[in-house]
């Protein structure tokens, strides 16, 4: 039987939303175990047990129990019948309290018109909420509306999907998978296919539909396969990963560093040395290549300004107040090497180094968070994930090298947070500052800033 290509795309993800397996927001303490254990009471069937343990946290304010308590009432447990619109009411005071899962099942709500008002563009608005915060069946089920003209154009689903991928979605290679082996919106490819199956595959058992889709997906693309290529390429992914595929790289020529969007209306900071001399300039958005043009250069603080033809949802806060002292911890965010290629950001610790006089770029900030070739323009984020500065080259680079010796020990540098932002007054950019807060840690700025720091491509030339 031929595969589908990615036929009911939206409906089966709508309904594996629908499952148990989402990731719970978390608490502490005696509050977390008690809604296990009314979770575990719902998942039996015992609904009584499972109101009884969520009376106490609903008065808690825990969003986790809205969440459930919505599960509840949407599918009409407890001896009432189902009530779609008391879910989202639920799941609402839910995903104010920061509930992904109540995001999801908002979004999938105002996509099926249940209970709420049938609204593509609040389903949008919650589904990139919920993918603001690392969510891999946002990016899935976005990927899955733009397959079917909704949320967007089909031509931005791969990207979605690509991104789902990146964040352990299984179901999202499946999709993707279906599309290589049809020729919809991707160029037919059965080897891509087969290379997608095994990464689905990778990912443990999947839930129905995407179980049974797998199966035809993989017996299909690997029969449509020379027994010797399949198998070299099962030998060679080991199911473990999935390379892009060659005709969506960059050209090898590409000149590659990172940028971050600092307004609403598109603008985008990186180094000039990224920026300059560039045929022509692309930041890639959501998996998706959007052009982007210069519009200023500052060669002596290293800054450039460039705006996309595509403002992303995403911007970064600068940070208010003092520059940072000796001894800081900060982070720094980009796509060194290959990562701009592969789209896989990556974000490394460090903190604020105290150099004597004459051993850095003049005004520059030293940082030991490493800095790697391609990391150029990207951020350097205090500890509340708010811009500091800009990353702008390595100690162990050659022009670095020639101006500071080779006695230094291996340390970065960044333009400090008041070059920054006098460079943006000067272009008039509606930047937003505030004050920075917390702790956080790379796990949690990575997921902050996904979506905001965008790898980009020069092409040299005139």
């Amino acid at each position: 039987m031929p595969v589908r290509p990615a036929s009911g795309a939206f409906r089966a993800v709508a309904a594996g939303l629908l499952g148990l397996s989402l990731a719970l927001p978390g608490g502490a303490g005696s509050a977390w175990a008690d809604f296990d254990d009314a979770l575990r009471a719902y998942e039996r069937g015992d609904d009584a047990r499972a109101r009884q343990e969520l009376r106490p946290l609903l008065s808690a304010d825990n969003p986790a129990a809205f969440w459930l308590a919505g599960r509840m009432a949407e599918a009409g447990r407890g001896g009432t019948p189902p009530d779609a619109a008391e879910a989202a009411k639920w799941y609402r005071r839910a995903a104010d309290g920061g509930s992904v899962p109540a995001m999801l099942s908002l979004a999938v709500l105002h996509l099926e018109g249940r209970g709420v008002p049938q609204s593509d563009s609040r389903a949008g608005d919650w589904l990139r909420k919920a993918a603001g915060r690392g969510s891999a069946q946002a990016l899935l089920l976005t990927g899955a509306m733009r397959l079917e003209g909704r949320l967007g154009p089909a031509s931005d689903a791969p990207g979605y999907l690509r991104k789902a991928m990146a964040a352990g979605s299984g179901e999202a290679a499946v999709l993707l998978g279906e599309l290589y082996l049809a020729g919809k919106v991707v160029p037919r490819d059965p080897a891509e296919a087969y290379r997608l199956a095994l990464f689905a595959e990778s990912k443990g058992r999947l839930g129905e539909p995407f179980a049974s889709r797998l199966g035809r997906l993989s017996a299909q693309a690997a029969s449509e396969l020379p027994p010797a290529q399949a198998q070299a390429i099962r030998g060679r992914s080991g199911g473990r990963e999935v390379s892009p595929r060659q005709d969506e790289k960059p050209a090898e020529s590409l000149r590659t560093g990172t940028g971050f969007v600092v307004s609403r209306l598109g603008h985008v900071v990186t180094n000039a040395h990224v920026a300059e001399g560039c045929k022509s300039l692309v930041a890639m958005v959501d998996g998706k290549p959007v052009a982007a043009s210069l519009l200023r250069l500052d060669p002596e603080h290293d800054l450039a300004l460039v705006r996309l033809a595509v403002a992303p949802d995403k911007v970064l806060v600068l940070r208010e107040g003092r520059e940072l002292s000796p001894g800081t911890p900060v982070f720094a965010a980009g796509y060194p090497g290959e990562a701009a290629r592969t789209g896989r950001m990556r974000v490394t610790s460090g903190r604020t180094r105290d150099l004597a006089s004459g051993m850095g770029p003049a005004g520059d900030l030293a940082v030991s968070a490493e800095v790697l070739p391609g990391n150029s323009g990207g951020p350097l984020l205090d500890a509340g994930g708010r811009v500091a500065g800009v990353v702008r080259a390595r100690r162990d680079g050659a022009a670095v090298r020639a101006r500071v010796g080779e006695g230094l020990g291996d340390v970065g540098f960044a333009v400090p947070l008041a070059s920054l932002k006098a460079f943006l007054s000067r272009g008039q950019v509606p930047f937003v500052s505030a004050p920075s807060s917390g702790q956080r840690n790379v796990i949690e700025v990575e997921r902050d800033v996904t979506g905001a720091v965008l790898p980009l491509f020069c092409r040299p030339g005139r």
